[in-house]
């Protein structure tokens, strides 16, 4: 069934819709990561991230080190690399929130408690 004013030829349902997103790369052959995760300052940054970031760079850091291995005339070049890698861990480590423990067992209970001098008779 056509809809009054639509012609023939411009029928909305005849094809698949559009997709949401663009298929091809952007006209001038740039690539952008930005919009796809939200920008965090470095001292805002939770310490979840902060870990996850944390622990990539130690992969980064072994797998610098194989490369290392098996290309030891560039060896060098692989550890001024490692070296800031480093740095940027130290600098990130430094301004953002601690690297959180795999045991931590997270803040108290804020309903009150042992620590809240509200526990029931008999306890201790």
């Amino acid at each position: 069934m056509a809809l009054p004013g639509a012609s023939p030829a411009t029928q909305p349902l005849d094809g698949p819709p559009p997709s949401p997103t663009p298929m091809a790369p952007p006209p001038d052959g740039s690539f952008s990561m930005r919009g796809l995760a939200p920008s965090i300052p470095t001292g805002q940054m939770p310490p979840e991230m902060l870990t996850g970031i944390v622990s990539a760079a130690q992969s980064i850091g072994t797998m610098l080190d194989s490369f290392a291995q098996a290309t030891p005339d560039k060896a060098g070049q692989l550890a001024m690399i490692k070296d800031l890698l480093q740095r940027y861990l130290a600098d990130l480590v430094g301004a953002g929130a601690g690297a959180i423990s795999p045991t931590a067992s997270g803040p108290a209970f804020p309903g009150g408690g042992f620590d809240r001098g509200v526990a029931g008779a008999g306890t201790v």
